[in-house]
């Protein structure tokens, strides 16, 4: 299926540069108004014939599909009009770097032709030195063995290859054994390799690192975030605030997340591309490394990191594709913050009103863009299995002055929404 947004460009001539963008979740529109500002029109290729933005031409095939999307675009006439793609699809990285391939562009080193599962990362941060935590795959481990280590420590069973936060299962402490095997059963059949991985459960303070390297070895952290996880995910763990260049933290310590971020990202051999990476901070000060995708993610990509880091995110990737050079270090503790802000609604509950967080905020902080499409009158709310259920209720991406939007203000402005919201005293 094909749709063009505005205007029918059939027989038309072609004059402006197109910009691919795998994935049609609302969470990229961001991208598709960045590129818009940066003079690019925007293609969307996604699965679903219910997309949630269209760009200005709209193409329904499967964004794993690399050859079937470029012949696609050759029979609609895009050879040389093309300058890039990007996506925030783990699965979709392989199809990225051949369009960029197609396109003429710097790309990825070919292992990166196909997705990098967990495995892969966690063998190649445990040959620099940089994993530190207990790490079994499911043919690693006997369920007698996983039972006897549940027995001693909280663990965490995942996908090998998978998408978000789909297939995970956290294990409490003397877990028995079908709720184990149930918990690899859910990781395998979510996997795409049909593989998982078991692992200690580390706690502590869980970050975002983003990055992007150009394709003369220089890479530059551009921002981290700290996360903030629902209170009604259900063994899960699920994002619902991402929060940029926090106050929480001194410069210090900021410096030393980016510079294991990058010593993370080289660690992998990954060139001319975003990463995106999520470590813990341990109680003792150390990180370890959850996961990395060779992609950045929707606003992420567009927007916060660009408000917080003063650097346009987005613009130099594009500037990377067409072999420009990056400045290494980080662009970190600038003078202002910025938040993904998703709704994390109590279990059990009910709306009595019509409203939303962006009308109890402190009036120096701005909203870059906003949606409420799940905040409902006279609605109830259950608990979330997974980010999919967190992004069907909406979101704020916010902006300002790192002393202004803080977590706590945020805490605040939430629990006023919350109170109107559910008819609380």
């Amino acid at each position: 299926m094909l749709i063009v947004a505005g205007n029918n460009r059939k027989n038309s001539i072609i004059m402006n540069k197109y910009f691919i963008l795998l994935g049609s979740n609302k969470l990229l529109w961001g991208q598709v108004c960045h590129l818009h500002e940066l003079g690019f029109k925007v293609i969307v290729v996604a699965w679903n014939n219910t997309p949630d933005i269209v760009g200005d031409l709209f193409i329904q095939m499967d964004v794993k599909d690399s050859a079937g999307i470029i012949k696609k675009l050759e029979e609609l006439g895009f050879k040389g009009e093309v300058a890039g793609a990007l996506s925030s699809i783990d699965l979709a990285a392989p199809t990225v770097n051949a369009i960029n391939a197609w396109c003429g562009n710097k790309t990825m080193p070919e292992k990166f032709n196909k997705v990098l599962s967990k495995n892969e990362m966690r063998d190649a941060w445990m040959a620099a030195g940089v994993f530190n935590r207990i790490s079994k795959m499911d043919d690693e481990i006997t369920l007698d063995e996983l039972y006897k280590a549940s027995q001693k420590m909280k663990l965490i069973c995942k996908p090998d290859v998978s998408a978000s936060s789909r297939g995970i299962t956290i294990l409490e402490k003397g877990e028995t054994c079908e709720a184990l095997q149930d918990a690899l059963n859910k990781a395998k059949e979510t996997s795409f390799n049909n593989k998982c991985l078991i692992e200690e459960f580390v706690e502590g303070e869980e970050f975002t690192v983003d990055m992007l390297g150009d394709s003369y070895g220089n890479v530059n952290c551009y921002g981290s975030s700290i996360q903030y996880h629902s209170l009604y995910a259900l063994k899960n763990h699920v994002t619902v605030i991402h929060h940029w260049n926090s106050r929480k933290y001194d410069d210090k310590t900021w410096k030393r997340i980016a510079d294991f971020g990058i010593q993370c990202y080289k660690a992998l051999g990954l060139h001319s591309m975003f990463g995106h990476l999520e470590i813990i901070m341990k109680e003792d000060g150390s990180f370890t490394p959850v996961e990395m995708g060779a992609r950045s993610s929707g606003f992420i990509c567009s927007h916060t990191v660009w408000k917080a880091s003063g650097h346009d995110y987005l613009g130099d990737y594009i500037k990377v594709l067409h072999g420009e050079k990056i400045e290494p270090g980080n662009y970190m503790n600038g003078a202002n913050s910025s938040m993904w802000f998703g709704y994390d609604i109590p279990s059990n509950s009910r709306s009595v009103s019509t409203t939303d967080i962006t009308k109890f905020l402190d009036t120096r902080i701005t909203v870059l863009y906003e949606n409420h499409d799940g905040l409902d009158i006279d609605k109830d709310y259950g608990d979330y299995i997974n980010d999919g259920d967190r992004d069907k209720l909406g979101y704020a991406i916010l902006c300002g002055p790192r002393d202004v939007l803080t977590y706590e203000s945020i805490q605040k402005s939430n629990e006023s929404f919350l109170n109107n919201f559910l008819g609380r005293k």
